[in-house]
């Protein structure tokens, strides 16, 4: 059958009942108000299960997978513009938590590849990359997962996006589900400084309504809708930026053939351009930040119910005893972090601040700031704001080893190995760093704070 328009109006249309659906479900559900359900997931699970890949009820299209690879170019897009540049001020005392968020982000690369390569492999016969999964779901979330899967389906290796997203759709629940356990566990404990109890969690975090009294505005108007809807002017400069990634990955594999460097990259790189200019001109009071927010959490909630509603199920059955293992090593791994490094890494709060931090290297940022404002409703540790900071300091490093690992990877050969070697000597070197500049003090806590 041909695809067309209305295809694509069709698709969009389902996914949006679906989202709309898991909202319903999120409000009246105890269970989900308790678990923290986002929508976006809710919604992806009934749709998996509604769709092709189990009852087919519903009539999505045939290119229902490919969607993600445009909304993540969207959303990476959209994350420099409109943003404002990190101060002096907000430099100051951060080493501690940039070593908390960049050290589990190379790390659980370097463990993934390790255990991959030295030990799953001697049972299953497994793909070179099979060991980027653990890093690219947990740290990375279902955007990081769509944008290498779609660079692998480009090396013949199609398995890698469907693994990818059950990675970040394990590591959303499980950090949801395991970070509620710890801080159940801390505030029994003391740790926690601002609650007692994770109950005192106000209802519309839970069930995803905001009262008329507490609803704020989305964002600003910055041009008059008598020329021009805000939301058009802003929706235009993503897709701008989106597209023109799209346009420069087939210009530059047209010229270089064993290059193709992902949409997704380029399309952050003129997200920056376009910052830039904007800058330039000082037309940058135009662009709203917030409202270039929105956009990009539309995206991603669209992303993540496309992703999951699109799963194979068979290639995850095929795989399941390695991912089993890789996942629940890997919340290991994040545990133990929280507990020996985000512990000794914090002048205060540390409890409020690692938490926010595990979290977020279960999936997404968002997973982080509904555990922080578990223990943190007034926002009083700055968890949210140094997280910001930390990472736009280390999204290079986020970027440089979603893409290149894969690239050298499918060379083939010994380079699988040299490339772990690389992540675990950049976690060694990293390391020394936190331990010479005294960001991580093992075994000693920062600050006035007891054990």
């Amino acid at each position: 059958m041909q695809f067309t328009l209305w295809d694509i109006l069709q698709d969009i249309a389902i996914l949006g009942f679906l989202m709309i659906i898991g909202q319903f479900l999120r409000a009246k559900v105890k269970l989900l108000q308790n678990l923290l359900m986002p929508a976006s997931l809710i919604g992806g699970f009934l749709g998996l299960i509604l769709g092709p890949s189990v009852l087919n009820i519903l009539p999505f299209s045939s290119q229902l997978p490919a969607y993600a690879g445009i909304l993540i170019a969207i959303v990476f897009a959209c994350t420099p513009i409109g943003d404002d540049p990190i101060t002096k001020e907000e430099m100051k005392g951060i080493g501690g938590f940039f070593y908390q968020n960049t050290g589990i982000l190379i790390l659980q690369y370097a463990f993934g590849m390790v255990l991959s390569l030295g030990l799953l492999n001697k049972f299953w016969d497994l793909h070179d990359s099979f060991g980027l999964i653990l890093a690219t779901g947990y740290y990375g979330g279902h955007g990081t997962a769509v944008a290498v899967g779609d660079m692998f389906k480009d090396m013949g290796y199609n398995e890698f996006f469907d693994l990818g997203n059950t990675s970040a759709t394990i590591g959303l629940i499980g950090g949801i589900l395991i970070g509620i356990a710890i801080i159940n566990w801390g505030t029994r404990k003391k740790y926690t400084n601002y609650v007692s109890s994770p109950e005192e969690l106000p209802e519309e975090i839970k069930k995803g309504i905001i009262p008329k009294e507490k609803q704020k505005p989305a964002g600003k108007i910055t041009v008059s809708n008598m020329t021009i809807d805000p939301l058009v002017f802003h929706l235009s400069i993503a897709l701008i930026a989106a597209y023109a990634g799209k346009l420069a990955s087939k210009f530059i594999n047209s010229k270089i053939s064993w290059l193709q460097i992902p949409v997704f990259v380029l399309a952050l790189a003129f997200g920056y351009v376009i910052q830039f200019i904007l800058r330039k001109t000082k037309t940058d009071q135009y662009v709203d930040r917030q409202t270039m927010q929105r956009i990009s959490g539309s995206a991603t909630d669209l992303l993540v119910i496309s992703a999951i509603a699109s799963l194979n199920l068979g290639v995850i059955k095929d795989n399941f005893a390695p991912l089993a293992i890789t996942f629940v090593l890997g919340f290991a791994l994040n545990v133990g972090w929280f507990l020996l490094v985000s512990k000794y890494s914090s002048s205060k709060d540390w409890f409020e601040r690692g938490i926010m931090n595990f979290g977020r290297s279960n999936g997404v940022v968002a997973t982080g700031v509904l555990l922080n404002r578990v223990v943190d409703p007034d926002q009083k540790s700055r968890g949210l704001e140094d997280t910001g900071i930390t990472d736009l300091m280390n999204r290079p490093i986020a970027i440089a080893l979603q893409v290149l690992p894969p690239l050298f990877i499918g060379m083939g050969g010994r380079y699988p190995l040299y490339t772990t070697l690389a992540m675990c000597a950049a976690f060694i070197v990293l390391t020394i760093l936190a331990l010479v500049f005294k960001w991580w003090t093992p075994g000693k806590m920062q600050g006035n704070q007891k054990k």
